[in-house]
């Protein structure tokens, strides 16, 4: 059959008028359907029907295609279209190349800094009036080091060569016990494979656990004393303190309020501790009371009233400001009792220790991996001999229930 269509030529049918071809004498028989001659050239039309729909389709596919793809190139569409799809750039990669492109910010004194990666790769220079996370005091070089030394080697040399570079910073009104810490900002492994050997000294404000908090202004123009604001609770870390939380769960200490013992001791002379224990007991019962409702609340809830002491090292370098709190004691007075709830409201307090907080890595910025591109990175650097900062005191003398004597702060 299909050599026979082959070897037949293709001729156009005769053509007859619409009307002959509808004309049948009258008493003739019908024709038979099954009869009907074929018309070649109708077959060979009905044949090539679907190929002709194949091709149409192929060809409006491609000016479909084509038509995206110039949508894609010329007017900064994103369409997913296959041949985009498989140029498409790395972001990892792209970011990584825009933090190499960003030059690194001054070094200058009295710079301050901030950045949001944890490698702190895209650190740069703010106003200090704007929340920062690190003030500048000036940088030293390590030359001495043969290799990039470890976190251990970096806190020793924070200490010796940081603290003296940011007493002087602040013309020896450093308080060493207030919120500020000394740290460092350190060469990444890849700026040391360059031959970059400085570190750039300055203030920072941490967590017990090493997290960087956010400060504004410069440290010089403000009171360095290590205040809550009210509200902030502790939590609870086996027997003593831990970061700030939530005081809708577990803590140890919630912050009621803070006093300037200025207000009492006007003439700047530093006061001894039972001076400040004395105008405190009274003001910081005033303030409690406030806040959790009454006297008579605190006690109904087994919390305890207790408040700080400033030093005369913190007094002499302008630190004058104490908190005021309420926490809970175990029973031997060994440490602080798991406290669940804010102080305004009902609260559960617990009469065991808290297990201990389980050791994990700080979320603050630490040094970057292999091969980074970070100019430099953070050094938490506690003072010298300590790897962390010290825990809140335990007070040995709180402020006594409604009806009983005593008095007295913590020590």
């Amino acid at each position: 059959m299909i050599a026979t269509d082959m070897a037949t030529p293709l001729t156009a049918p005769e053509r007859r008028s619409p009307t002959a071809a509808r004309r049948r004498p009258p008493g003739a028989p019908r024709p038979s359907a099954s009869r009907a001659p074929r018309d070649p050239g109708r077959a060979r039309k009905r044949a090539l029907h679907p190929v002709r729909r194949i091709v149409i389709g192929v060809l409006i596919g491609a000016v479909t295609m084509l038509g995206v793809t110039l949508l894609d190139r010329f007017a900064d569409t994103s369409v997913p279209v296959l041949s985009t799809l498989a140029t498409l750039p790395d972001p990892a990669a792209a970011e990584a190349r825009r933090l190499a492109d960003l030059p690194p910010p001054p070094a200058e004194a009295g710079t301050c800094l901030n950045w949001t990666r944890p490698d702190a790769a895209d650190t740069v220079a703010v106003p200090c009036a704007q929340p920062h996370r690190f003030e500048q005091a000036g940088s030293v070089q390590v030359t001495d080091q043969a290799a990039l030394p470890d976190d251990r080697t970096w806190r020793r040399l924070v200490g010796e060569r940081c603290t003296p570079m940011v007493t002087a910073y602040l013309g020896d009104k450093f308080d060493q016990d207030g919120r500020f810490r000394v740290g460092a900002l350190k060469p990444s492994q890849a700026r040391w494979a360059e031959g970059e050997r400085s570190m750039r000294c300055g203030l920072q404000t941490n967590t017990k656990s090493g997290s960087f908090l956010p400060m504004s202004g410069k440290v010089a123009e403000q009171d360095q004393s290590k205040v809550e604001a009210a509200g902030t609770c502790l939590a609870i870390d086996g027997r003593t303190v831990g970061d700030p939380v939530s005081c809708a769960g577990p803590h140890a200490v919630e912050t009621v309020g803070i006093v300037d013992l200025t207000e009492q001791f006007k003439d700047g002379t530093y006061p001894s501790v039972d001076d400040q224990d004395k105008f405190l007991q009274t003001r910081c019962g005033e303030i409690a009371a406030q806040y959790a409702g009454s006297a008579d609340a605190i006690a109904q809830k087994k919390l305890t009233v207790y408040w700080d002491n400033v030093a005369e090292q913190s007094w002499q370098v302008g630190s004058h400001k104490v908190n005021c709190n309420l926490a809970a004691l175990l029973p031997d007075r060994s440490g602080f009792a798991p406290v669940t709830g804010t102080a305004k409201g009902p609260v559960t307090v617990a009469g065991t220790p808290a297990p201990p907080t389980d050791a994990a890595a700080p979320s603050s910025p630490g040094a970057p991996a292999d091969g980074s591109t970070a100019p430099t990175s953070p050094v938490d650097a506690p003072p010298p001999g300590t790897t962390a900062e010290p825990p809140l005191p335990i007070p040995t003398q709180v402020l006594p229930l409604p009806g009983t004597g005593g008095g007295g702060g913590n020590t």
